[in-house]
């Protein structure tokens, strides 16, 4: 099983993050998630939650983009009258 630590990172960069940007969102400094991140530092349950936070509504984002984008091409794709 994965590291904690490892998921966080793995989830953060896949949304697009750089740990400076991430941990100003989550409202810790970015040295305390870097520790988190490296399994150097244990998470509260707070500062977990505001990370899955973060993640969730950054996941819904790149979701709805992808729905957006997907609809405008098949729109391009119609012929046209």
């Amino acid at each position: 099983m994965k590291a904690q630590g490892e998921i966080i990172r793995r989830s953060r960069e896949a949304s697009g993050f750089r740990l400076t940007e991430f941990a100003r969102r989550v409202g810790v400094s970015a040295s305390y998630l870097s520790r988190i991140e490296t399994n150097k530092a244990s998470p509260s349950p707070a500062v977990v939650k505001r990370i899955a936070v973060e993640l969730r509504e950054a996941r819904q984002v790149r979701e709805a983009i992808a729905e957006i984008t997907t609809s405008e091409e098949a729109c391009d794709d119609e012929p046209s009258e």
